[in-house]
């Protein structure tokens, strides 16, 4: 019983030389090569090849691409890729190679883009190896003249993982071929700006690896991701977005700003009470799902089309369940409610009424003004604009882009 028992660990186990009895490390070598040339036996007789090789790793798209035009005049397509390690060491995906319904490539990452597109599920965070029985996020940010859009797209994945391993020669191949995405066939959303006036950031936003560009929640039967084209906006007046120290949200200028509906719609939900919470320190009032978008709204404005407005100042908002609005019309006042470290209006359009089950919808504003591009010092908590000028039509501003919403 007790060699039954040694043969069924060492034949699923690592190391067969651990083993110090030479007479059953013998055996086991016996049977494991006895079964390998029965398999190749059996194929052979059968007239059969390998077609489908062993791999490390499993590739499989979250869920359709997105598209949308971006300030820049380029078409963004956004999706992500979940990688799931079924070796038994450390798996690095080192090039992804993409290419358009017709094989031509279009795409290509390697190198420091794909290490930071290689994130942790939850936290977004850059990971540097797969961990065995783990799986990461590939992020892919695909940018093409505005006059190419794929309906499908098809990846090539090169991958490494440490030598020596006794299970190496379970390995067949060290691409994955074929993981195919569809491009979703639907339009981005034409919508105005939720907020007027000069100096406006998209702080958090598409199409680079951010705080939002990174978020994955799961809810039992798949990855939602809520916020790839939701945008923090706040406000800059030169280079400032607060006054004196920043601990009071009545330092910050744009704080109680107007938000407007996008479009006309019927609103779905309201969350209203919570207090403000205090800037640059982690917030003490979230404490369940609900909370995370502090005060908000969300209305309907199209079929499973749902505009989210989020961190609104508490007591301002001066919509109800039921009601209808019209494009340009108040919903409430900026605020800092929820997981907000500084005051803010989170912005975003989403498959469904819930803040972070929902999957994110590009959308495009009917016109604004370019103003400039920043660059953030997290320490001293300042910004950096770099001036540029341009009036817009019907596009999606881009993550740090400065606008004027007319």
């Amino acid at each position: 019983m007790e060699s039954t028992v040694l043969l069924c660990w060492g034949v699923g186990g690592r190391k067969m030389g651990e083993y110090s009895n030479p007479t059953l490390r013998m055996f086991l070598h016996i049977i494991t090569t006895a079964l390998a040339l029965s398999l190749a036996s059996a194929a052979t007789l059968a007239g059969t090849r390998i077609i489908e090789p062993s791999t490390a790793i499993v590739v499989a798209p979250i869920h359709e691409a997105h598209h949308v035009r971006g300030d820049d005049g380029r078409t963004h397509v956004e999706y992500d890729l979940l990688v799931t390690n079924v070796f038994d060491g450390e798996v690095t995906v080192t090039a992804i190679e993409i290419t358009n319904e017709a094989g031509k490539v279009i795409g290509h990452l390697d190198g420091s883009e794909l290490a930071q597109a290689t994130q942790t599920l939850i936290d977004g965070k850059p990971a540097k190896a797969i961990p065995p029985s783990g799986s990461v996020a590939i992020e892919v940010d695909l940018i093409l003249p505005p006059d190419m859009l794929p309906t499908r797209l098809r990846h090539r994945l090169v991958y490494d993982f440490a030598q020596g391993d006794p299970l190496v020669s379970l390995i067949g191949s060290r691409e994955v071929v074929g993981v195919e995405v569809e491009v979703s066939k639907s339009e981005p959303v034409a919508i105005i700006a939720p907020l007027t006036g000069p100096g406006w950031v998209a702080f958090n936003g598409c199409c680079v690896p951010n705080i939002h560009r990174n978020v994955r929640v799961a809810a039992g039967t798949r990855i939602a991701t809520p916020e790839t084209f939701a945008i923090d906006w706040i406000q800059i007046e030169g280079d400032k977005f607060f006054e004196g120290d920043g601990k009071a949200v009545k330092q910050f200028p744009y704080f109680g700003s107007e938000v407007r509906s996008v479009a006309d719609g019927e609103v779905v939900a309201v969350r209203d009470g919570m207090p403000e919470s205090k800037p640059f320190m982690p917030p003490k009032t979230v404490h369940a799902p609900v909370d995370y978008a502090g005060n908000y709204v969300i209305t309907r404005i199209g079929p499973d089309v749902y505009a989210l407005y989020a961190h609104l100042q508490a007591g301002k908002i001066a919509v109800k369940i039921g009601d209808k609005v019209k494009a340009g019309s108040r919903i409430g006042r900026l605020g800092n409610s929820g997981n907000s470290t500084a005051p803010h209006l989170h912005f975003g359009l989403l498959d469904r009424p819930d803040p972070l089950t929902g999957n994110s919808l590009p959308f495009v504003i009917d016109q604004f003004d370019m103003t400039g591009k920043v660059e953030v010092s997290e320490e001293r908590r300042s910004l950096a604009v770099k001036p540029t000028s341009g009036k817009i039509d019907a596009a999606y501003p881009l993550v740090r882009g400065v606008t004027t919403f007319r």
